[in-house]
C-alpha cells in the first residue's frame, strides 16, 4: 500500500508522488501516458540511451488518493533508485548541451519523430548524477517522461497509444538538400532541421538489432496486449525500413 504525499494536476496524464513500502518516494503516473512511456524508455534503453528504472504497477491502493482503491496501473519512478546514487538534477534542453550536431543527439531526434514524441521542451530532460560511473558515465543526460508517444506529432493534445493514428501517420517526407524532412507536426521544429540520412541510418542501424524477444518485452512491459504490441512493433520495424533505404543527396 501507498499514501499520496502530493497530487499531480499539470500535464496531459494525472499522477501522484507515493510513499511506499520502506518509505520510498515515487513518481506515479496514470495511463494513457504510462504504457507509452514505459515502452518507449525501454526502446531508447536497449539501444543505448541512458534511462532511469520505471516499472508498471498493475495493482495497487493508495491512502488520500483522489480516486477510490484500487487505483488504475501506473508508471512507477523511484525518486532516488538504489543505482549507484543515481540522483536527478537539473533540466537539459536539445538546443544547448555537450552533444548538439553529433549523431548520436541527432539519431535521439530521429527517434522521436519515429516515436511520434513532440513534447520536446527542456523540463522532460533530466541531467542524473551518479556516484560512481555506471553504463560509463558519472553524468547522464537523459530524454525522459516519454509518453507523449505511439501517435502523431502535434501542438496540442496530440494522439499517443493510438494504434489506428500511429499507423497512418507517415515518418519520412523526403530528402532535401542533404537533410532528412520528417513528418513533424508539433513545437520546435528547428531541432529537425540539420539531421542527415546517415543520422537516421545510424540509429536505425540499432533498433535493427534489436530481437523479436526484446521487442516484445518492451510492450509488455508497458502493459500493451499482444495484439496490440504485434501492430505497434510491425508500424516501427517499417519505419526503421524506410530510415535504412534512406540515402546521401
Amino acid at each position: 500500500s501507498y499514501s499520496v504525499i502530493e497530487i499531480k494536476r499539470a500535464g496531459f496524464s494525472r499522477g501522484y508522488t507515493v510513499i511506499g513500502p520502506g518509505k520510498r518516494e515515487w513518481s506515479a503516473k496514470f495511463p494513457p501516458e504510462a504504457n507509452t512511456e514505459i515502452a518507449a524508455s525501454r526502446l531508447l534503453w536497449g539501444i543505448g540511451y541512458h534511462q532511469p528504472p520505471i516499472y508498471l504497477l498493475h495493482e495497487w491502493t493508495a491512502e488520500k488518493a483522489t480516486s477510490p482503491n484500487p487505483q488504475l496501473p501506473a508508471r512507477f519512478r523511484e525518486k532516488d533508485p538504489d543505482l549507484n546514487g543515481l540522483d536527478a538534477g537539473d533540466p537539459w534542453s536539445y538546443y544547448q548541451n555537450p552533444f548538439v550536431g553529433t549523431r548520436q543527439l541527432n539519431g535521439l531526434l530521429a527517434l522521436q519523430a519515429m516515436l511520434g514524441n513532440s513534447d520536446l521542451k527542456d523540463a522532460q530532460n533530466v541531467i542524473y548524477e551518479l556516484e560512481k560511473p555506471l553504463e560509463g558515465a558519472t553524468r547522464w543526460y537523459v530524454a525522459r517522461d516519454l509518453g507523449q508517444t505511439f501517435g502523431r506529432t502535434g501542438v496540442l493534445e496530440a494522439p499517443r497509444g493510438d494504434i489506428e493514428v500511429f499507423e497512418a501517420t507517415p515518418y519520412i517526407r523526403g530528402v532535401e538538400n542533404g537533410k532528412v524532412r520528417f513528418d513533424y507536426r508539433g513545437r520546435h521544429k528547428a531541432l529537425f532541421e540539420n539531421i542527415t540520412p546517415a543520422d537516421v541510418r545510424w540509429v536505425c542501424e540499432r533498433l535493427e538489432a534489436l530481437t523479436d524477444q526484446q521487442w516484445k518485452d518492451a510492450f509488455r512491459a508497458g502493459g500493451f496486449d499482444e495484439p496490440e504490441a504485434a501492430r505497434f512493433i510491425r508500424r516501427m520495424k517499417q519505419k526503421i525500413s524506410e530510415g535504412l533505404a534512406l540515402k546521401d543527396k
